[in-house]
């Protein structure tokens, strides 16, 4: 039985208890019992009081800290690993790599906030000596952070490194499908001299611990990594006082593919893309339009990288995809299949629910679908699976266009080596990212990942999702 962590310490969830199902064979790869409201204000209670004395920690010593956290982390890779694989469904090595892009970030903010400066400014007015401007940055205070069910070690360290890094405390909520690899933290937040309070795991019903972390009037800031729908309750529900708000949300993500690529380079990345954790990625290219003149050639292209891919669980070798995360995102991927196929599509590679795989597991194939179009559910909504839907274009400027008519705005991708494509490109995508001839993950700590529009407010990743975490303050001396 999996515990809550609150206050340096493990305790029961005083709410029902949930089973974590492995969504590849449907086992129960753990249980815990879920946190209640009462608890829920514990816990922030508790963060709140942690943080009059963590706030002013010096930040060589919060460093320090988050820098052992780090190391332990990795120390105990593989127990992580193995935990996250059987409560997602991941092949272990795309487990492993989750925990991967944990420690970049945890070690990119123990450095970053050495570097978060203030400032002097002369007074326009008088005499130099005699007026002193300062403007400091302080930890806002506490901070809840929903994490989603995709990537639960990147995700909590994405609020963890810059709450420890910016002196900040938290109560985190990860999702109650994927809880226990986030939960095992705890420890080694304790083992690593983290102060108690500083950061508290919680973990439950999203209706309500949700509601209550986000009504609550103590926490500063709300950090969402989620859906839009979810971010617009999170912010109807903050209402009761002013809050921050960091959300990374869905996007609708267009991919051009022009005349000018190097194809088999833009297959390659593209595939590599839409099977990796089964293609449920909020970067994943959704809409992928192809220039006609190229049109037949990459579809074979696709094919034949999409057919190498095996489903498969754990430690399982070679090219392998998982399942979806459960059995409703399974159908839903039925769903847009058959809608695709009823509006005209072509259906060339999968599209079905395996045989042959245990009984309510979560299993979709790797699927291809040629002549799409707009009037398809595929090209109007995130897919988040392992679908690739294609369709030709002949103007760039109309595709262009197309590609950029969305109400979502996380990534957008172009695979060109025309200049003036690139530089229109660049201009025209409502993006928070535009990606040009590569994939949108790996090692990016060190740069933004924001979304605009539906897809987002502020960041995560870089010195720019670390001074959200902060608020300004400005010193008049008159000496």
């Amino acid at each position: 039985m999996y515990q809550l962590f609150m206050g340096g310490q493990y305790v029961d969830g005083k709410g029902k208890q949930i089973d974590v199902i492995n969504p590849a064979d449907s086992t129960v790869a753990g249980t815990f019992c879920s946190a209640t409201k009462e608890q829920a204000e514990e816990a922030l209670e508790i963060a709140q009081k942690a943080f009059k004395t963590w706030g002013k920690t010096p930040v060589m010593e919060r460093c320090r800290l988050l820098s052992k956290f780090a190391d332990l982390v990795e120390e105990h890779k593989d127990e992580i690993s193995q935990l996250n694989s059987l409560e997602t469904g991941k092949p272990y090595g795309e487990a492993y790599g989750d925990t991967g892009f944990c420690l970049n970030v945890l070690r990119f903010h123990a450095e970053e906030a050495k570097r978060v400066y203030g400032t002097t400014l002369n007074d326009y007015n008088s005499e130099r000596g005699s007026v002193y401007h300062m403007v400091e940055k302080r930890p806002v205070g506490v901070v809840v952070g929903h994490l989603a069910w995709n990537y639960p070690m990147y995700n909590a360290a994405l609020k963890i490194g810059p709450v420890i890094g910016s002196g900040c405390t938290a109560v985190l909520k990860p999702s109650s499908q994927t809880p226990l690899a986030t939960l095992l933290l705890g420890k080694l937040i304790k083992e690593a001299g983290i102060p108690d309070g500083v950061i508290n795991i919680l973990a439950g019903s999203s209706s309500e611990l949700g509601h209550t972390l986000n009504s609550s009037t103590i926490p500063r800031l709300i950090g969402l990594i989620g859906s839009t729908d979810t971010a617009l309750q999170v912010m109807k529900d903050s209402a009761t006082s002013v809050k921050r708000f960091s959300f990374e949300l869905g996007g609708n993500a267009p991919t051009i593919v022009s005349e000018s690529a190097d194809l088999s380079a833009a297959a390659d990345t593209i595939a590599s893309m839409k099977m990796g954790n089964s293609g449920q990625m909020c970067v994943d290219h959704n809409r992928i339009y192809i220039h006609e003149s190229v049109y037949d050639k990459f579809c074979d292209l696709m094919f034949d990288r999409l057919k190498e891919y095996k489903i498969g669980q754990g430690a399982d070798d070679g090219l392998v995809i998982g399942p979806m995360i459960n059995q409703s995102a399974q159908k839903t991927m039925v769903s847009l299949v058959e809608d695709a196929v009823q509006k005209g599509a072509r259906l060339v590679l999968g599209g079905k629910i395996p045989d042959g795989k245990p009984e309510g597991s979560s299993f979709f194939e790797p699927t291809l679908l040629l002549d799409c179009d707009r009037s398809m559910k595929v090209y109007q909504q995130e897919i988040f699976g392992p679908i690739a839907a294609l369709s030709k274009y002949s103007d760039y400027d109309e595709i262009l266009s197309e590609a950029a008519d969305t109400d979502g705005g996380l990534s957008s991708y172009l695979f060109s080596h025309d200049t003036k494509e690139i530089a229109k490109a660049v201009e025209t995508f409502k993006s928070g990212e535009v990606l040009i001839n590569v994939d949108g993950i790996g090692d990016v700590e060190f740069l933004p990942h924001c979304g605009i529009g539906n897809s987002g407010l502020g960041c995560d990743n870089s010195l720019w999702s670390l001074e959200e975490y902060f608020d300004l303050k400005r010193v008049k001396i008159v000496p």
